[in-house]
């Protein structure tokens, strides 16, 4: 980001006014996740096409939101999928796309079900967890929470928790398929998918009124420990 800034003379800072502090976020947060080669593979290219992206309010809430949407939609299934709980998978997959996080609050019994489903006794996921963090909480989906942290907070409690199942059932079920399958696959394949992801926040453009929904008015929230 501190590149974005140089292209578009600005003086050099990792959060520069002329890009989405959405896309920004995303980005900072991947790239510092990924080893040298996928980042410059995965990062560079995008840097000039990110001068100018920063928009409306408006906009950056339907950027803010499509993340969450990826999290909730694309992320979950894709480990659900790959500890066979095909069902849950594509209950998940087949969900309404999100318009605000406020939608959360509707899938907030869906997706604690999701977690208890997926779960597994906490000593298997303690013995399996630094190969599972490693794939279902991948730089990809550190990138996509970092970006949406502070909505979910700002949502309140009720959100929040809905962010944290999401996390949460991600991890369980890969714990779940651990041993079972690689996970290698499933994370490499999520990564093209958060490619296609930022492709489709830089292509993002302004709404009109009539299109933009509604915003959510934010409630007090608490806070709980990254994953």
């Amino acid at each position: 980001m501190e590149a974005v800034a140089f292209i578009a003379g600005e003086p050099i800072s990792d959060r520069p006014v002329c890009a989405s502090p959405n896309i920004a976020a995303f980005i900072r947060t991947w790239s510092d996740g990924l080893p040298q080669a996928e980042r410059d593979g995965l990062i560079l290219p995008w840097l000039p096409r990110l001068v100018g992206t920063h928009g409306s309010d408006a906009l950056e809430r339907r950027r803010m939101v499509t993340v969450a949407d990826w999290l909730v939609r694309t992320h979950l299934p894709a480990w659900f999928h790959l500890a066979k709980l095909n069902v849950e998978a594509d209950e998940l997959a087949d969900l309404p796309e999100l318009e605000a996080i406020g939608d959360l609050a509707s899938l907030c019994d869906h997706l604690k079900r999701a977690r208890k489903r997926a779960a597994v006794a906490n000593l298997t996921l303690r013995q399996t967890g630094s190969a599972v963090r490693a794939a279902a909480w991948d730089a990809a989906q550190q990138a996509a929470w970092g970006t949406i942290r502070d909505a979910l907070e700002a949502a309140g409690p009720l959100i929040l928790a809905a962010g944290w199942d999401t996390a949460y059932a991600s991890a369980y079920a890969a714990a779940r398929a651990y041993g079972k399958a690689p996970l290698e696959p499933t994370r490499r394949t999520l990564q093209d998918t958060a490619v296609a992801l930022v492709e489709r926040m830089i292509a993002m453009r302004e709404a009109t009124a009539a299109e933009a929904p509604a915003a959510s008015a934010p409630t007090p929230g608490g806070t709980e420990r990254r994953p």
